[in-house]
């Protein structure tokens, strides 16, 4: 299944900034990028690529937002922004992860044999998706730089900063601009009503803003 257009599609996952595109027939139609903050950015993007887009918010279908793993405030913005929107206006509303995102990347470029994607977790560990020679992918885990460095095939990574402690890690193009087609991929997104940040954590749990709350 693909999500009904026109589509906002969000990320907040990077390090920083944030970025929203409008998601119809199949390409970009229009983009917006700030090097700030999510919390300052994500709503003037928002605006931004739905003017360059000639669209309203009445206009959109769907959204699909990034839930990570990346940037835990960037993702929780971004998440509850859709969760807001979403409630003002029903639509259809879809997630996906970076890795999962840029595996299928790489499956298109061209790859044929196993291989695996990584992005800088925390306390120096990392992110990992394992694509098998079918191009199946593994479920995303959490690893030491020892783990990294045992998996066999190639290690490919969008940090360019990955090659300084993780030497046979190759660093490939950004995903963001191929997006489109990559989310058009089976496996790629999943319909969620309510999408929530993945967790740093090595089980994945997911965040909600409910279990913060105080109690009355």
């Amino acid at each position: 299944m693909a999500p009904a257009e026109p589509c906002l599609v969000l990320d907040g996952s990077a390090r920083h900034g944030v970025r929203v595109g409008v998601l119809q027939g199949g390409r970009w139609v229009a983009e917006a990028h700030s090097e700030e903050g999510a919390l300052e950015a994500t709503f003037a993007c928002a605006e931004k690529a739905l003017a360059l887009a000639g669209l309203k918010f009445a206009d959109l279908r769907a959204f699909a937002v990034c839930v990570g793993p990346g940037s835990m405030l960037g993702i929780r913005v971004t998440a509850m922004a859709v969760r807001t929107w979403a409630a003002l206006r029903p639509c259809e509303v879809w997630v996906w992860e970076p890795l999962v995102a840029l595996a299928a990347a790489v499956r298109l470029r061209g790859e044929t044999s196993a291989f695996s994607v990584v992005s800088e977790s925390r306390l120096k560990r990392w992110h990992v998706v394992s694509v098998d020679a079918a191009g199946v992918p593994g479920p995303t885990r959490e690893c030491e730089v020892e783990q990294v460095a045992a998996l066999s095939g190639r290690i490919l990574t969008t940090a360019c900063q990955a090659p300084q402690v993780l030497p046979a890690a190759e660093v490939v193009p950004d995903v963001w601009p191929e997006l489109p087609r990559v989310l058009a991929q089976a496996g790629v997104l999943r319909l969620e009503p309510k999408p929530e940040a993945l967790n740093a954590a090595a089980d994945f749990a997911t965040w909600s803003g409910d279990r913060h709350r105080g109690t009355p």
